[in-house]
């Protein structure tokens, strides 16, 4: 995990130095996570297939389809452009009329395993 460093997202800047906030190893993970789940595809005018459509089916109904076709798009997405995490688990939940993924993932190159939730829509 020692290669994962980069700006801190949401980008900000760092109280103690004054120059850019970063970010390494898991966290940095993390954030690449939340980067790319957000992302529209098209988005990114230099990296067109970068992202999801998640955001196409805002206005879907709030059915297990719909449920389905959301995680189906994340899940492809993070196979695609996270390379350092392999999926182990994708699965949504509906509270409050809101839909979260819940990301379980291991690390490709260390026995490490996390889980984070992304509100999608």
């Amino acid at each position: 995990m020692a290669d994962a460093r980069g700006a801190a997202f949401p980008f900000r800047i760092d109280p103690h130095t004054g120059g850019i906030a970063w970010t390494e190893g898991t966290q940095k993970i993390r954030d690449d996570l939340r980067i790319l789940l957000g992302t529209r595809l098209g988005e990114r005018p230099m990296l067109r297939d970068f992202g999801t459509r998640v955001h196409t089916l805002v206005h879907e109904p709030d059915d297990d389809v719909t449920a389905d076709l959301l995680r189906k798009q994340a899940h492809e997405a993070v196979v695609r452009w996270e390379r350092r995490v392999i999926v182990t688990r994708a699965r949504l939940s509906r509270s409050d009329g809101e839909l979260r993924l819940l990301l379980s993932y291991v690390h490709s190159d260390k026995p490490v395993s996390a889980e984070m939730i992304v509100p999608l829509v």
